[in-house]
């Protein structure tokens, strides 16, 4: 029986080392998926200005042209003052010019604007450029190393694993499905030890003549308050 229980006592010591290797494996994955989150964040924002930079010069160059037509339309006109031969003739083409004139002040204004939009937005997409840059940078140099360590982590989870079966064939397998369901119950401590007549894992007293039983090691006992299975330290 004492067997059995050494037994189990290395397979629950492995599986925690299996559990801390999944764990500390879960880390590196989640920072490399953190590194790909964040790419994906900022060129999303990219794409979002880019099309919106877009959209503007497009804006832009329609107001340019309409600039062109008024500018052409205001050069015909006053082609037009050397002909003219009455005052109320004159006064109407003063009249056309002014109006040309203004709205060219106004297409020249909005233009203006344009240009000053469009220049906002590519100060702010060279910003995210380089934030973009960096991230890739950063997950170029520690992404390798990630990798790296995945690959050696799953050298020894392999390892482990393979041990733990060689550990877990030696054990009857009802008292092997018993010790998984409690582990996994239990947050990965299927066994615990009895001192000073309570259980360590639950801190709960044991009856006095369950302790006993467990210094003889007769069979296999649980604690009646966590059923967990217990053991004994034995002094050297």
């Amino acid at each position: 029986m004492q067997d059995q229980l050494n037994l189990l006592k290395e397979l629950q010591e492995i599986d925690q080392e299996i559990g801390t290797i999944e764990a500390t494996r879960k880390g590196y994955r989640d920072e490399l998926a953190g590194f790909e989150a964040e790419a994906a964040r900022v060129q999303e924002m990219l794409d979002q200005l880019n099309e919106e930079i877009g959209t503007l010069q497009q804006e832009q160059a329609q107001l340019g042209q309409e600039l062109l037509k008024e500018r052409d339309r205001v050069a015909k006109v006053e082609a037009r003052m050397p002909e003219i031969q009455t005052q109320k003739e004159y006064v109407a083409v003063l009249k056309e010019i002014d109006a040309a004139k203004k709205a060219n002040r106004d297409l020249e204004e909005q233009v203006k604007a344009k240009q000053q939009e469009i220049a906002a937005l590519e100060e702010d997409r060279l910003e995210k450029d380089g934030e973009l840059s960096r991230i890739q940078e950063n997950s170029e140099a520690r992404g390798a190393e990630l990798n790296e360590l995945l690959g050696e982590s799953e050298g020894q989870l392999q390892q482990r694993s393979k041990t733990r079966d060689s550990v877990a064939a030696d054990l009857p397998v009802a008292l092997l499905r018993k010790y998984q369901t409690l582990f996994k119950r239990r947050g990965g401590l299927a066994l615990a030890e009895a001192r000073n007549g309570a259980c360590l894992g639950c801190n709960m007293q044991l009856p006095p003549q369950q302790f006993n039983k467990l210094l003889r090691v007769d069979e296999l006992e649980t604690c009646p308050h966590c059923n967990r299975i217990l053991f004994v330290e034995q002094d050297a």
